[in-house]
């Protein structure tokens, strides 16, 4: 499994898990953690930093886990998840979760009581508490928490998934793990007031927006994909397969007809059909039928990276910023659109009609 996704995106939510320590449930309870943590570290800053350091990844943990559960519903939903009303449904609940951590009525996410240790400040009761803890003491990241589930659901990459919460909780362990290394950092530290409202009043206002683009393009999409089934009409395009040729949709009207096959790498039902079109490629050549593979926003080193692994015979198209994917309404991956000689469009699916496809080009 590859780690797909923008590098960014680490530093996004690293960003965002420091942003939530800042945040009025979680910023008081700083120093009686630390206190904690930092029990029989005495005045050693190697061990307050490798005690803190423990209790920080017992977090990263449980929301590694989170993140890696997530990733294994988006991909169990598989086709369902790429849908444009799928989206929509994410966005609207971001947006709730924005509303929710602009208000302060949060969702009481604790199910589990934290652990009591008789001797505090060992590798062991660090580390189990923090394993509980993220879910127990932390109330306020439970929009933004949310908020990354559902992204990395739709994402549907176990490796990435788990890996963005993991960076997430070290983000928002960060000034903890400081604290429990630099004790005197705690006394100067602002103290709690309104200025902690102002950073989760921001956090809610960046979860909004990002709910909204999630609706918005979903919309979008949905009414291109709509459009385009009722009009039937062909979009042309030009683009450029892994040796930089370019392949123009609208040389091969009248003279073929023509398969489009939009796939990524990270789907598994995209490879699925991939498998199972090189099998027949030749049959399909033979029947004077053009196939071309589109792969939609992915770079072209992770495509050629990918392709090593399988030995395909059908010309493969980069559609790195998805403008093609979007002019055709594309609702999901894998999708096929067959388009005949006239260039219409005479069947649009996410699956390959092996037995009916001569009959729909012959329209």
């Amino acid at each position: 499994m590859n780690i797909t996704g923008n590098p960014i995106d680490f530093l996004w939510v690293f960003f965002a898990g420091v942003l939530v320590s800042f945040t009025p449930c979680i910023y008081p309870l700083l120093p009686i953690t630390v206190a904690y943590v930092g029990a029989s570290s005495a005045n050693s800053r190697i061990k307050g930093f490798t005690l803190s350091l423990v209790y920080v990844t017992g977090i990263s943990i449980t929301y590694a886990v989170l993140g890696l559960a997530a990733a294994v519903t988006g991909a169990i939903f598989g086709q369902f998840s790429t849908l444009p009303v799928v989206r929509i449904v994410a966005g609207v609940v971001i947006i709730l979760f924005g509303f929710t951590l602009w208000t302060g009525q949060y969702f009481n996410i604790s199910i589990f009581k934290l652990p009591v240790f008789k001797k505090s400040g060992t590798y062991l009761s660090c580390f189990i508490l923090g394993l509980t803890s993220g879910l127990v003491i932390s109330p306020c990241t439970a929009p933004v928490l949310g908020s990354i589930l559902v992204y990395v659901a739709t994402k549907r990459n176990f490796i990435y998934g788990s890996l963005l919460l993991f960076s997430f909780a070290y983000g928002m362990g960060l000034l903890l793990i400081l604290a429990g290394t630099f004790s005197s950092i705690l006394a100067n530290l602002p103290k709690s007031g309104k200025w902690m409202q102002a950073i989760r009043k921001t956090c809610a206002v960046i979860l909004i927006i990002a709910g909204i683009y999630f609706t918005f393009s979903g919309a979008i999409n949905l009414a291109y994909a709509q459009d385009i089934e009722v009009s039937k009409s062909v979009p042309d395009f030009t683009l450029s397969d892994l040796d930089g040729n370019r392949i123009m949709l609208s040389e091969f009207k009248h003279k073929k007809s023509v398969v489009l096959f939009f796939w990524t790498t990270w789907c598994p039902f995209c490879l699925r059909e991939l498998l199972n079109l090189n099998q027949i490629y030749l049959d399909i050549a033979l029947d004077d039928v053009e196939f071309l593979a589109i792969n939609v926003q992915e770079s072209k080193a992770r495509v050629r990276q990918f392709l090593k692994r399988y030995n395909v015979d059908f010309k493969v198209l980069l559609d790195d910023n998805s403008s093609v994917a979007y002019s055709y309404g594309l609702i999901g991956v894998p999708t096929f659109i067959l388009i005949n000689k006239d260039a219409e469009i005479v069947f649009k699916g996410h699956f390959f009609p092996q037995d009916t496809y001569r009959r729909l080009l012959a329209e």
